[in-house]
């Protein structure tokens, strides 16, 4: 009976550790811009990079930049065109652009822009 649950337990273990290790396969544009606004506190640099397109780099002052304005503007809209999103505040302001690009079956950032 110790046997059986030692191995029930080791088996569990072991299945939650491998699910931990796939990466994010990000499948649409709005997707991508919802994963990145909830998790945008915890990203570094290797993170963020992770999500962009090959054609993309990214610094440390874009995600700062970034961060901030998710930050600072808890409600906000979008318009969404193809592959392209535009984040507004309240009043209407542009905060932000992001277009996403379909690599190998899952979307990556392939543009971050900020207004003047």
């Amino acid at each position: 009976m110790k046997y059986t649950i030692g191995i029930t337990i080791l088996s569990s273990l072991l299945f939650l550790s491998a699910c931990g290790q796939e990466p994010l396969v990000i499948r649409s544009t709005l997707e991508g811009d919802q994963y990145v606004r909830n998790n945008i506190d915890s990203f570094t640099t290797d993170t963020f990079n992770q999500l962009m397109s090959s054609e993309q780099p990214v610094d440390e002052t874009d995600i700062n930049q970034l961060r901030e304005i998710i930050s600072e503007n808890e409600q906000t809209r979008y318009t969404r065109y193809n592959d392209e999103l535009y984040r507004y505040d309240p009043a209407g302001d542009l905060l932000y652009y992001t277009k996403w690009k379909e690599e190998n079956g899952e979307y990556k950032l392939a543009a971050l822009e900020f207004p003047d």
